[in-house]
């Protein structure tokens, strides 16, 4: 009796074990390793999803019955190196191997690929009618048939040596005749409908070939060489390169090299806004060898992205987070651009990180990684300077000619001098000159909405969500109070709930306000506003990027989609509304993040021949991120930063191991988390080989309820990361059936967002 074990389909921790069916003859031939099925499961039979992880012979028989194998789902297929990478997230981060085997496939296995019916004239049927026309007596071919087989035909060149095509409707078009009549021919044998696959058409792949190679700078020429001697070994290396110094086109040249080997690429981009112009680029100098993949597409066109790169159709896949799953038979490289941003980390289960993903394909695939930014994140910064990484360096701009300008404005100097309005004197100007040059500006605020909050004046009162411990944001455009965590809205009163005052005023600014503002200051300027009110729909990024890039917009404003990534060669002037809004919040990375931000920032102008102006505007000028930012200082601000990491014991110093719970009740969130810090004291006593751990908490979370539950938050700090992961197996396991249903609790290690 033949057999396989499955994982069922369902993400919970009492499924989390293999389960055996037995395989029916019909399905022998189909069913292997990586196999996706459908088996019935429970009590009740329901036909459940689940994935073969292993297949074999039954030696005697079980103590209980077993079921048979309803049915498999054809294309959708595992392969062994995912099912094995599967099992390492499992492991690595602690998830039911079930959330683990479902990245490995697209999010719907039951899309269908779309087919359209196609006239085919295969050779050996072409060389039939050919003959046939020699004999018409013996091949009886009535006039009608003769025509509509010449006009298929006039579709074949002898010296193409391939079968002719046609799409029905076309072939009855030019044929002048029916599909009865064609079906008739198909059943003389002078040619076949079948049907046929038709792509999905995704509007960033559909140009051709544009582009050319450029001659690379001494730095690039150093980099490309370097990497292209370790494409046979898993090595990763760090492009730290500064803003406009050339680290797509090294991409692109490595990426050249590696095609010529017939092997594949994964390149990872960190935002869908940057997904267009990245793949564009890429599709301009490789063509239909390009695929992409992100959460703007339907689950139709990201299945069948998935398909093409398991057949081997296309070998480059651009896109977010999850392309790193791409099924590609042999990587011969894998690139991560902005490797610093924090979207590259998962915030729901399987909370992995794709870098780390990265690495561990690379080792199995035996090919190296290049993580590739002008603001390395601080830990990759001090692994390369440890030799974990292999560093290389890009400081000079690929391409000299313009020159960029930094100026720090101090806002506070602008409340004195009597400026209470959003721009300050210097940028306003900056922008009319631009505007009056026909040049470009960006305009970038890292919060959206109209403002912060609505007050009432009079007696103090704010509208806060009722369900989160967040005050809501004012959103213009449809008059509405809408909470940024739960979606929760209401429409605004004219006066104040609490006194009835009419005194509410809106405090505080986001892109819509930005928005109305410059319209005012500027009525001639086109505008448009990027964020994520704006970019909801399908192609949403790509029409305000194209229309941007095609001189159709004259003033960007935009949060952090509009920051990184992009190229326009028309920009004279950047303006950073608020650089302190990511400066003073409770995360030990918030100096880091700002430096990044402005400098990523800084870098969208003066990249083509048009001189830059970037104006800085802040209530914190000396603080030194904002210093090293305006110098464009990596390495300077890495030093003070690794300064106060190393004294203050955060990584890469440590690992940290966050826990979140969430529950109704408020005071057993806190019980909980107080009764597990005796509990990992004690464990850590026993497992003394792990070295010392420092506990922080338990305390409310930083945004205290989210959604009607309440967040309370512990820390544990630990050099071993072996420590942390034995930790958080213990929290995991102390959570029965009952206790589950009452609180929720998320466990990460080395997470990128703590609030």
């Amino acid at each position: 009796m033949e057999i396989v074990q499955v994982i069922i389909g369902i993400s919970t921790k009492a499924l989390d074990r293999p389960f055996t069916y037995i395989i029916p003859k019909t399905f022998r031939d189909l069913v292997e390793v990586g196999s996706v099925v459908l088996v019935p499961f429970g009590k009740g039979n329901t036909l459940k999803e689940a994935y073969v992880i292993d297949r074999g012979i039954l030696t005697k028989e079980p103590d209980y019955q077993l079921k048979e194998i309803h049915d498999v789902i054809h294309d959708v297929k595992v392969e062994k190196e995912l099912i094995k990478l599967a099992y390492w997230i499992h492991k690595r981060y602690e998830c039911n191997i079930t959330s683990a085997l479902k990245l490995m496939v697209p999010t719907d296995v039951h899309s269908k690929v779309k087919t359209h019916k196609v006239v085919t004239l295969e050779l050996d049927q072409i060389t039939k009618i050919q003959d046939a026309f020699q004999d018409l007596e013996v091949s009886k071919l009535t006039t009608k048939r003769q025509e509509v087989l010449k006009s298929l035909l006039t579709r074949w060149h002898e010296d193409s040596k391939k079968p002719i095509k046609i799409p029905l409707k076309e072939a009855i078009q030019i044929g002048k005749t029916t599909h009865g009549l064609l079906k008739t021919l198909q059943e003389l044998g002078y040619l076949t409908i079948i049907d046929d696959e038709i792509g999905r058409d995704i509007q960033v792949l559909r140009k051709g070939i544009t582009s050319q190679e450029l001659i690379l700078n001494n730095e690039q020429k150093m980099c490309v060489d370097k990497v292209a001697c370790s494409l046979n070994e898993q090595e990763t290396f760090l492009l730290y390169g500064i803003t406009g110094s050339g680290k797509t086109e090294v991409y692109m040249q490595l990426i050249q090299k590696v095609l010529n080997r017939g092997e594949s690429v994964i390149v990872l981009i960190p935002e869908i806004g940057l997904t267009p112009l990245t793949t564009r680029r890429f599709v301009e100098r490789f063509g239909p060898v390009v695929g992409v993949q992100h959460s703007k597409l339907n689950a139709g066109e990201r299945y069948e992205q998935w398909l093409k790169a398991k057949r081997g159709e296309i070998q480059i896949m651009v896109g977010a987070r999850s392309a790193i799953f791409t099924p590609f038979n042999k990587i011969g490289l894998i690139i991560i651009d902005e490797e610093h941003e924090h979207t590259y980390k998962s915030e729901q289960n399987p909370r992995y990180h794709a870098r780390e993903v990265a690495i561990k394909r690379s080792i199995d695939h035996q090919c190296p990684v290049v993580l590739g930014s002008a603001t390395p994140l601080i830990e990759s910064y001090h692994k390369a300077m440890t030799d974990n990484y292999t560093l290389l360096n890009l400081t000079a701009r690929a391409v000299e000619g313009s020159k960029r300008q930094v100026t720090m404005i101090d806002m506070r100097h602008e409340l004195e001098n009597g400026n209470m309005s959003i721009l300050s004197n210097e940028l306003e100007q900056g922008i009319t000159d631009a505007l009056k040059k026909q040049e470009q500006i960006i305009l970038f605020i890292n919060r959206r909405g109209f403002a912060n909050f609505v007050s009432c004046r009079k007696c103090g009162f704010v509208y806060t969500c009722k369900d989160c411990d967040v005050s809501m944001t004012y959103h213009a455009n449809n008059k509405r109070m809408i909470c940024h965590y739960c979606g929760y809205s209401l429409p605004v009163d004219k006066t104040c709930p609490e006194c009835g005052s009419s005194y509410l005023k809106a405090f505080g600014a986001g892109t819509q306000k930005i928005q109305s503002y410059i319209k005012k200051t500027f009525p001639n300027a086109k505008i448009a506003r990027m964020d994520q009110d704006t970019t909801q729909k399908k192609h949403g990024h790509e029409l305000i990027l194209k229309a941007f890039e095609d001189k159709e917009i004259d003033i960007l404003i935009g949060t952090q989609m509009i920051a990184k990534g992009h190229d326009f060669h028309n920009v004279s002037v950047v303006g950073v509304l608020a650089a302190d809004l990511s400066l003073h919040i409770d995360d030990f990375r918030a100096a880091e993040r700002t430096f990044q931000l402005v400098t990523q920032v800084i870098g969208r102008t003066g990249r083509g021949d048009v001189n830059g102006h970037a104006f800085i505007q802040t209530y914190s000028p000396d603080h030194f991120a904002l210093k090293y930012a305006l110098e464009e200082n990596y390495i300077g601000f890495y030093n003070e930063e690794i300064l106060f990491r190393r004294a203050m014991i955060y990584p890469p110093f440590c690992h940290i191991l966050q826990v979140i719970t969430l529950t109704e009740n408020e005071e057993l969130g806190m019980r909980f988390l107080n009764e597990r810090v005796e509990k990992i004291e004690n464990f850590v006593d026993k497992e003394k080989q792990f070295g010392d751990i420092i506990v922080l908490g338990p305390a409310k979370a930083g945004i205290g309820r989210v959604k009607g539950k309440y967040r309370h938050r512990l820390l544990v700090k630990g050099s071993s990361y072996k420590q942390l992961t034995n930790i958080r197996k213990e929290l995991y396991n102390s959570i029965d059936n009952k206790l589950s249903q009452v609180l929720q609790i998320h466990v990460d290690i080395n997470p990128l967002i703590m609030y």
